[in-house]
């Protein structure tokens, strides 16, 4: 994962910026020591040349320099004295050459005469070197420090950032009576208080948001129930009685499978409503019991269009789970493959660590089934049972005890829909 952190930026930021200030000083360095050595050099050679020859127009026979870093000499005058052979062809002006300790040369001639001006120049570069590169060396080094410096402030400076988020990430779901802000030390800056601010304004509208779904869910499926049971009692009492009509008779099935589907919803949105509320209390469960059982649950409704329906167990399979959650997360699966299959048959297989309902009915388009989890997405439009909700409910209670759904469908010659347990 890419390295993003604000203090790695700024760390980056500043040592970038220690680097180029640091190249910058050292081409400095050299280009002064360049110049000073060079440029500074040849003009004073320059202007000695010309000091010397207002010595030789008053006195011909003066004696040149003859120091330790300068030398010179006046061709013919001093053409014995010349310890050196230089080519006769050297043009005037400057030159660098190798004479001893001298490795600089300033040629200059006039009337018949020639002069040779040598110089050390090493001696130059010492001095640019202890007055010139140590002072530097010294400044440098302190600008280093204030970047250094600067960069402890600028980290301090968004800690209390750095801090906030981490605060954010251990926060539970349920906005407390305390505050954000007082988890925080008191002295913030006015920007991070603004941001601290703005966050629990937030937290607060969330909150609220979360309190009105849960208590509608709540109270909607509460008060949903009496009149469910009602209608579910009425219709039983109705198919007890042997002198209905065969049409009577389907028209009470009808009911009582639009009661049972109604029921298993208003459960599942009690189940997602409670969730967050006091959890869910967890127990061993025996998978193929359970498919089983809702296996019997929807064999009357297979049998009237004809479908055939079989459990296969590959192995046996417990898991430590809410059993409501998972009678609903089955049941689901189960009863939409039961209602988009007009003829064949429906497989439900019991593997290793996952559930399997594989039916034979119209299948699921590549359009449909990107956006098949949403709410009120059918797979086709064939079959007018339930309400469009039922992968939404599995695909939200999977996610929420970490377990996954998946399916795969060829429009026309069915759908395998996996539920899977890890």
């Amino acid at each position: 994962m890419r390295n993003n952190r604000l203090q790695d930026k700024i760390l980056r930021t500043f040592v970038l910026q220690g680097l180029l200030i640091g190249v910058a000083v050292i081409l400095g360095i050299l280009l002064t020591n360049w110049l000073l050595s060079n440029l500074l050099v040849q003009e004073a050679m320059e202007r000695e040349t010309a000091h010397y020859w207002t010595l030789v127009d008053k006195n011909p026979s003066v004696q040149l320099s003859n120091s330790l870093n300068l030398r010179g000499y006046l061709f013919p005058r001093d053409e014995g004295l010349f310890p050196w052979q230089m080519p006769e062809s050297i043009a005037d002006g400057y030159h660098e050459v190798r004479a001893d300790v001298f490795n600089s040369l300033y040629v200059s001639s006039r009337g018949g005469q020639r002069m040779f001006l040598f110089f050390n120049r090493s001696g130059v570069q010492s001095l640019i070197s202890l007055y010139g590169l140590v002072p530097l060396a010294v400044v440098l080094s302190l600008l280093y420090l204030v970047l250094w410096f600067s960069y402890l402030r600028a980290r301090r400076a968004v800690s209390p950032t750095i801090e906030l988020a981490r605060i954010m990430k251990t926060l539970p779901e349920e906005k407390g009576e305390a505050d954000l802000g007082d988890l925080l030390p008191a002295s913030l800056d006015t920007e991070v208080a603004m941001l601290v601010d703005a966050i629990e304004h937030y937290r607060s509208r969330i909150t609220r948001f979360v309190d009105r779904e849960r208590a509608f869910t709540r109270d909607a499926s509460h008060e949903l129930r009496t009149p469910i049971t009602v209608i579910a009692m009425s219709a039983e009492l109705l198919a007890a009685r042997g002198e209905l009509a065969s049409e009577d008779a389907k028209l009470v099935g009808r009911i009582q499978r639009a009661c049972h589907d109604t029921q298993e919803l208003i459960d599942a949105f009690l189940v997602l409503s409670r969730e967050q509320d006091d959890g869910l209390r967890t127990e061993s469960v025996d998978v193929c019991e359970l498919v089983a059982g809702e296996l019997d649950g929807v064999a009357e409704l297979a049998e009237q269009k004809g479908i055939a329906i079989e459990l296969e167990r590959d192995t046996s399979l417990s898991l430590n789970a809410n059993k409501r959650v998972l009678s609903i997360l089955v049941s689901n699966l189960i009863r939409n493959a039961v209602n988009y299959t007009d003829s064949g048959k429906v497989v439900v297989r019991v593997g290793d660590g996952q559930v399997q309902v594989i039916d034979s009915g119209y299948g699921i388009s590549e359009e449909k089934l990107a956006s098949i989890y949403k709410p009120h997405v059918r797979g086709t439009e064939q079959s007018r049972s339930g309400y469009g909700v039922g992968l939404a409910i599995v695909k939200r209670l999977c996610e929420q005890n970490g377990w996954r759904v998946s399916l795969v469908s060829e429009e026309g010659a069915g759908t395998t829909a996996t539920l899977t347990f890890a």
